[in-house]
């Protein structure tokens, strides 16, 4: 194996093979030049030199020419090793010294002999053979400084025999320019090895790095590629072609650009590629192997106009990042728009509605009830049946409109279009009906509905929380409508928001500066007629607007978070007041479930007891459905602790909601109180009837008794009390009344008019009924 040569012999090297490459190249014209200027001097000696001589100084001179093109013949100077180049310049350069000594002494003996014309043509040829060394030997500087010394000796010899003394001149001229001629040869010389050390160094230098690159390469993840000026592949690496799985002959020279997919990311390339500009980290879609994967390039412009750059392959992370955005983006269970992306959508449309006067409508959509499902049903079903419902959505909408899930089972729909309120409503009565559609989930048939509020931004003023909160009380108009619902936002609801808001601050101070008030309604046994207890009923004595049931402010209350302290007031009320009854008689006190859901119900009612002293027996709890279908261990845990301290607790409005028998399973109630709805039209509807029995009869197999609430018509009590119904409450029987009203056992029948003569009237029939059946069971 050859040795490697060292940076010194490289540049020694490269410089004999340059100079031998420049002779070569020079040899036919110096070869044609110097035979013309030997045949014109003999031509003008032929005269006045013995013509035998001057033939022979034609051939050995025109031999010398030919030896010298025969040592450079066939030479190939890449192969050649350094000390044979090295023997073959000494022989070029002996041969060149021969010939400029040939040429000086020529010219001294043509001068010596020659006058007038034959003595012109003389010089003219030493003139030419003087200055060649510029042209012909300018990268052989040992050569060329003995061409010129010698012609110039002959030049300085010929001129002092032709002239003798009177050549001072013509000498002068001569070494003027001798010196001229060796200074140039000098600049000439340096600055050749001078470029050429330069580009041996670079050449070194870039082979060191290539070779530290490739080794780089190989135990890297990335890998390096260069494109020249049209943008096609350059010394491509088998690094590369693993990466691109292709191989990598088939690489060279094609297109870079088109090895990457179509799209933003490609165009962006292009434009660096065609303007010859670094860049930095772009990542761009490329198919290998037949799957997408991402590379990741950064590149600079190099001098000669190709560029070249590292790549890696950031597939992992892209895909990472891609999983973060859909996460951060979209919701993790439908795959609709989430909140983020929803706000994000909302701005911009509003934006584009302002420079375009366009509209932007948002749908705000509830399930109705939808956590009764869920609930009973398992989350599983709860969660599948939200993804049918988002599908379904966006089976309705353009591909421009956005649905998204807000969360729980609110969803979103943002459209723009410049539609007036009649397509809007068709548009909710759309929605409302694909929402009705039956949903089979696991082979089981599912009907829910929801409500809708619709909401509109028309004007430039109009902002993202606006629409928002302008949908957000449509929604809750549609809601108070009842199920399967939908508002249009109207500025009448600003002005019932505000007066929600009113109320709100308003009932804060009404519990400090005591303008609640309790009410009690009777409660009495179908079979006696006799007084059981009373249902405790807030009142509150606005300054402005009078005495105000619960129902306009209760609502408030709930969704304020104040129903917590003024529920604990009223249990506290309720139980000072209740201890002043006879201890035959019991107070039911609603709960709500935010209250079921406060730490502090237990330790309130515990406190309450204590201070009434009341026997924890005579205090009945009414819970709603919806405190069950909450279904969380809180709430489970805080009614055993209400049973624990010896109260009864009370399912309230059994049969409106999602009522199971699995709720009365989970919990032992003492009491189930059917709703007013199916006691209103007890007495005309059979249905109605009959679900009445069933709870009756439910009630009794399971040791709880029944209150039938909303009794307004004697006919409705008879007719409970034959269904099976244990006990009533209603106008019929008496009106909420204040504490001070009640006295006890009987009534303070003064001023109740009507009501308290049907109690009495039902009493009485119900005595002489229970007298008749006593007669007619002693007569048989």
């Amino acid at each position: 194996m050859a040795r490697a040569l060292s940076i010194e012999e490289s540049i020694k090297r490269e410089l004999l093979v340059r100079r031998l490459d420049a002779v070569m190249r020079a040899a036919p014209l110096g070869l044609f030049a110097s035979l013309v200027s030997v045949l014109v001097l003999a031509a003008s000696l032929v005269n006045v030199v013995n013509a035998f001589f001057i033939l022979g100084w034609t051939l050995v001179s025109a031999a010398s020419i030919f030896h010298r093109a025969w040592l450079l013949r066939d030479i190939s100077l890449g192969q050649t090793p350094l000390p044979d180049l090295e023997r073959l310049w000494k022989r070029v350069n002996r041969a060149m010294h021969a010939s400029s000594a040939g040429w000086a002494i020529s010219l001294v003996v043509a001068a010596s002999v020659s006058s007038g014309l034959a003595l012109t043509l003389v010089v003219a040829v030493g003139t030419g053979i003087f200055v060649s060394a510029l042209l012909m030997c300018r990268h052989a500087p040992a050569a060329a400084q003995v061409h010129v010394t010698l012609l110039c000796i002959g030049f300085l010899v010929a001129g002092w025999i032709v002239a003798g003394e009177t050549s001072l001149i013509f000498s002068l001229l001569i070494l003027a320019y001798a010196f001229t001629l060796l200074r140039s040869i000098s600049i000439q010389e340096r600055t050749f090895v001078a470029s050429v050390r330069h580009e041996v160094e670079r050449a070194e230098s870039a082979s060191t790095v290539r070779m530290l690159l490739n080794d780089y390469e190989e135990h890297s993840s990335d890998w390096l590629w260069t494109v020249d000026k049209a943008g096609k592949l350059l010394d491509v690496s088998r690094r590369f072609g693993q990466a691109a799985a292709r191989v990598p002959a088939n690489l060279e020279g094609q297109s870079f650009l088109e090895l990457f997919e179509q799209g933003s990311a490609r165009s962006r390339l292009a434009e660096h590629l065609n303007a010859l500009e670094a860049f930095r980290e772009l990542v761009v879609p490329i198919k290998a192997a037949g799957e997408t994967r991402y590379w990741e390039l950064s590149a600079r412009p190099r001098e000669n106009g190709m560029m070249s750059g590292v790549a890696r392959d950031v597939t992992d992370t892209q895909l990472a990042e891609q999983r973060v955005s859909q996460m951060a983006h979209f919701d993790g269970l439908t795959g609709l728009a989430n909140r983020y992306l929803f706000n994000e959508r909302l701005r911009s449309a509003l934006d584009r509605a302002w420079c375009e006067k366009r509209n932007v409508v948002l749908f705000y959509l509830d399930l109705d009830d939808f956590k009764g499902i869920n609930d009973t049903k398992g989350h599983v079903v709860g969660d599948l049946l939200l993804c049918e419902v988002g599908a379904r959505l966006q089976l309705e909408v353009r591909p421009d409109d956005l649905v998204a899930r807000l969360g729980g089972d609110e969803f979103a729909i943002l459209i723009e279009t410049s539609a007036g309120d009649a397509t809007l409503m068709e548009r909710a009565h759309r929605f409302l009906t694909v929402m009705r559609a039956p949903f089979e989930i696991d082979g089981i048939i599912y009907r829910i509905s929801t409500s809708v509020g619709v909401a509109r931004c028309a004007d430039a003023d109009c902002n993202a929380l606006e629409l928002l909160r302008q949908a957000d009380l449509a929604l809750y108009a549609a809601k108070a409508k009842g199920r399967d619902q939908f508002a249009l936002f109207d500025p009448s609801l600003d002005d019932a928001s505000r007066d929600r808001r009113i109320i709100e601050q308003q009932l804060r101070e009404a519990i400090v500066r005591e303008e609640l008030v309790m009410h009690y309604q009777p409660v009495v046994s179908l079979a006696t007629g006799a007084l059981t207890g009373y249902e405790a009923l807030v009142r509150w004595k606005h300054p402005e607007r009078g005495l105000l049931h619960p129902n306009a402010f209760l609502d408030v209350a709930e969704t304020s978070g104040l129903i917590v302290p003024l529920g604990e007031w009223i249990t506290h009320c309720a139980m000072m007041d209740a201890a002043r009854w006879p201890d035959n008689l019991r107070v039911a006190i609603n709960l709500s479930p935010t209250q079921v859901k406060s730490p502090r119900l237990a330790s309130a009612v515990s406190e309450a007891i204590e201070d009434s002293g009341i026997d924890p027996a005579r205090v009945d709890f009414e819970i709603t459905e919806h405190v069950i279908l909450d279904g969380s261990e809180a709430n489970q845990q805080t009614l055993i602790k209400l049973r624990e301290m010896g109260t009864s607790i009370s399912l309230d409005d059994f049969g409106t909601g999602y009522s199971s028998l699995s709720y009365l399973r989970k919990f032992p109630f003492d009491r189930i109180k059917i709703d007013r709805d199916f006691v209103t039209e007890v007495a005309e509807s059979r249905s109605s009837q009959a679900i009445v029995t069933t709870i009756t009869r439910l009630a009794d197999a399971l040791g709880m008794t029944t209150i039938a609430e909303g009794v307004e018509r004697p006919e409705q009590l008879e007719l409970l009390r034959r269904l099976g119904c244990t006990e009533a409450q209603g106008f019929l029987i008496c009106e909420p009344l204040p504490a001070g009203r009640l006295s006890g056992a009987a009534l303070d029948t003064s001023g109740l008019g009507e009501p308290e003569e049907g109690i009495l009237d039902y009493r009485r029939k119900r005595d002489e009924a229970r007298g008749r059946t006593s007669d007619s069971d002693l007569r048989a």
